[in-house]
């Protein structure tokens, strides 16, 4: 293990194998759970619409004083249990398709607010309500009325549009409208929809430089476990420590974010990238651990073997 020309390469490979494996398993972990449908699975699991709710339920409610308009015009069309039960969910995975589609292709983020028709008939029969109890359309010749009727129809409409674009905000919880905007989605496509790609070279890789430890390490081929066990080793413990650090510490849970819909999706986000990454690392630095013992083991069998060839 320790010959002159063996020591060197196998060294270098070795600090090469520490970083190759520590990106191998990074891009892996990304490829597994940086996915759509992980994302979506978790905006079920941590029930975000329920968050939303809330968060619309306030804005309109402090909204009502300079509209005139009641929050439960909107929020009863809203709510995450009974008849509209499951509709901002639906907006929710809306932004989580469309961001992903972006990251996906390249595209520019677009997305399309599913509607809602009983959230439309609330707030259009509060207009007409409120037009007649107001007598908005008493004593109007038909000049006046055709102008009061088109000026009438443009604030439903903008009043209608308007809750499709507030919902839309705070159902976007990963904010990839916000991340589109920036022209980051664009960017970060250029490595996602390539991420298959890059594991396989990043696994690849690996297993070459192992071979050629195997190769440089020819003459003593047990040397190679140890080189290998040593790289696999120091590899998991440089993502282990970091990892078991931000989760331990719940690093996550400092980020001043104060909408608790996003709060969640980011940080569930980050854990559980995070604990995949950790569990990767745990399993690297267990198979260099055992690579390590094995080649002790066979170390002692072959001294003991020479030992007895010296004697004979």
């Amino acid at each position: 293990m320790k010959k002159a020309g063996t020591y060197l390469p196998s060294l270098i490979i070795a600090v090469l194998l520490v970083f190759g494996t520590l990106l191998c398993s990074a891009a892996i972990v990304a490829d597994l759970h940086v996915t759509e449908e992980r994302f979506l699975t978790m905006s079920e699991t941590k029930k975000l619409d329920e968050d939303v709710y809330s968060r619309l339920e306030r804005y309109y409610r402090e909204k009502a004083n300079s509209t005139g308009i009641p929050a439960s015009v909107f929020t009863d069309a809203l709510k995450t249990d009974g008849e509209a039960s499951g509709y901002l969910e639906e907006v929710i995975q809306a932004y989580i398709k469309a961001g992903f589609h972006s990251l996906e292709t390249g595209e520019k983020f677009s997305v399309r607010v599913p509607e809602n028709k009983m959230l439309e008939d609330s707030i259009t029969t509060f207009f007409n309500n409120y037009a007649d109890e107001s007598g908005y359309w008493d004593d109007l010749t038909p000049e006046q009325e055709e102008k009061s009727r088109e000026t009438f129809d443009k604030h439903l409409e903008s009043t209608i549009s308007g809750a499709y674009k507030t919902i839309g905000n705070y159902s976007d919880v990963y904010k990839f409208e916000t991340i589109g905007k920036r022209r980051l989605l664009s960017k970060l496509s250029k490595i996602y929809r390539h991420r298959t790609v890059l594991t396989v070279v990043g696994c690849v890789s690996v297993f070459a430089m192992l071979l050629l430890l195997v190769v440089v390490n020819r003459k003593e081929r047990s040397s190679a476990m140890y080189w290998s066990g040593t790289g696999f080793l120091i590899s998991g413990l440089m993502g282990l420590i970091p990892s078991a650090y931000l989760i331990g510490s719940k690093y996550y849970d400092s980020f001043s974010i104060k909408q608790p819909q996003i709060f969640k999706a980011v940080t569930g986000a980050l854990y559980g990238v995070t604990k995949a990454f950790m569990a990767a690392e745990i399993a690297i630095a267990a198979i260099g651990i055992v690579l390590i013992a094995a080649y002790g083991v066979l170390s002692g069998i072959n001294k003991k073997t020479d030992d007895i060839k010296t004697i004979e």
